[in-house]
Formats: C-alpha cells, sequence, structure tokens
C-alpha cells in the first residue's frame, strides 16, 4: 500500500505521486473536491476507486461511515463482493491542451463583463452570439452540480448525453440543451475585453482569448470505475431528495 505523495509524510508510509505511478486501486477518502482532484492526477488512467465519505460535499461517496467503509474493503477485495458503476468522462480539447471533465467544462466571463459564445453542436450552430456570463458543458454525472444550480437539467446517468447550459444569458431565451453524447461541441470565444476562462471540474483553469476554440465530446475519454457495495446508492442521487 502506498500513500499519495502529497500526504505520505504527515502519513508515516511508502509515498506514490499517481501523476506518473500506474495503480490499480486507489482508496479516495474525502469528498468530491477530493475525486475531481485525484482523477486530476490520473488522467487517462482507469484505476478501481474506492470511496469513503469523509467531508461535506460528498455527492459521489456512500453514507457508510468511514471506520466501517475501511474495515470493509479487504472482505470486499478477497471475496469479490462488490460492483463496478462506472461514469463517463468528457474530453475536452482547447489551445495547447486535452483535459478531461467528469462534472463539466465551464467558459466563463471573467470580473463584471460579458464574453460572447458562438456554440456548434456537430455542424449546427445551437447558440448563436449568446452573451452572458457564459456556458457550462456538464455530463451526466455533473448535472446534478453547477450545471443544475445554473438552471440546467439532471441527466439520468445511464444517458449517453451531455447538457449545455447558459450561465445568466443576457437573452433569457437561451436556454438550457441537452445533445448526444457522441457529438462534437465547439465553443468559440467571439467577444471579450478580457481574457475567458476555461474551468475543468472546478480544479484546472485555462485561459482563453478572443478567437480561441474548444471542443468537447464523450467520445474518446477515459471512464471512472467506482467499486460499490451492492445495493449502495450511488448513480442516481437526486439534488432534490439528498
Amino acid at each position: 500500500m502506498f500513500y499519495e505523495a502529497s500526504i505520505a509524510g504527515l502519513l508515516g508510509g511508502p509515498a506514490a505521486d499517481l501523476r506518473f505511478r500506474d495503480v490499480d486501486l486507489v482508496v479516495v477518502i474525502g469528498g468530491d473536491g477530493t475525486l475531481l482532484r485525484l482523477l486530476q492526477l490520473l488522467q487517462e488512467r482507469e484505476p478501481l476507486l474506492y470511496l469513503v465519505r469523509l467531508g461535506r460535499r460528498a455527492y459521489l461517496f456512500p453514507d457508510t461511515p468511514p471506520r466501517e467503509a475501511i474495515e470493509r474493503l479487504p472482505i470486499l477485495l478477497r471475496t469479490g463482493g462488490y460492483e463496478v458503476e462506472e461514469y463517463r468522462r468528457l474530453r475536452v480539447e482547447g489551445p495547447g491542451f486535452r483535459l478531461y471533465a467528469l462534472n463539466e467544462a465551464a467558459v466563463l466571463a471573467l470580473g463584471s463583463k460579458v464574453v460572447g459564445l458562438r456554440v456548434m453542436v456537430g455542424s449546427r450552430i445551437v447558440y448563436r452570439g449568446l452573451e452572458g456570463d457564459g456556458l457550462l458543458v456538464s455530463t451526466p454525472a455533473g448535472s446534478t452540480a453547477y450545471n443544475y444550480s445554473a438552471g440546467g437539467p439532471v441527466l439520468h446517468p445511464d444517458l449517453d448525453a451531455v447538457a449545455l447550459t447558459p450561465v445568466n444569458p443576457v437573452n433569457r431565451a437561451a436556454g438550457p440543451l441537452v445533445v448526444p453524447g457522441a457529438e462534437r461541441i465547439r465553443v468559440l470565444v467571439e467577444r471579450t475585453i478580457r481574457p475567458v476562462k476555461l474551468i475543468v471540474d472546478g480544479v484546472v483553469e485555462r485561459l482563453l482569448y478572443k478567437g480561441a476554440l474548444v471542443e468537447a465530446s464523450l467520445r474518446g475519454a477515459p471512464g471512472v470505475r467506482v467499486i460499490r457495495e451492492p445495493g449502495v446508492a450511488g448513480r442516481l442521487r437526486l439534488p432534490w431528495l439528498v
């Protein structure tokens, strides 16, 4: 057993830098933020993840008490008495980068300024001259997060789909849109005074300038594989019932 390099010294154990080391199983102790930061370290790798809730916001984590969850893990691995849930991630590409999002990719204006975007799904323009605070491109898993708070739709986790949700659009007629996951989504920064931020899962940020093009799709992205005990709620957790 190894500890992630940033905490190995505190715990007095052997270290593993997850940016460079291949692993088969990662025990994630914390909440949603911990999980999202871990996935950025893993990038394209898909080890099994075992989630132990120890955080205020832990939407994908089971409600099992931490000590009990830790004690259960060796039994589950020895007996094979677990299920593996798979979540889709979004592949996000732009000038000089490729990133992956479990929740969403957000193209957002900075400060009090608005941004003007053109958004295409496949060869069709779905938002022309979209002015406002920006746009969210969300996976089914992420549809219950920032997307839902911004007025976007909740997607059932089994859907092969992506939600597009304008953030505070100047034209209130610009509503959210659900598109097939196989489609290529292209977001062009048409108008802006200041640089625009691309924020992936609230963890990674990239600056975008006028003329920048960001492409996103569920195709070609690694998944997320989570160990669950049979009968433990995981995939479908509705925000109004939690």
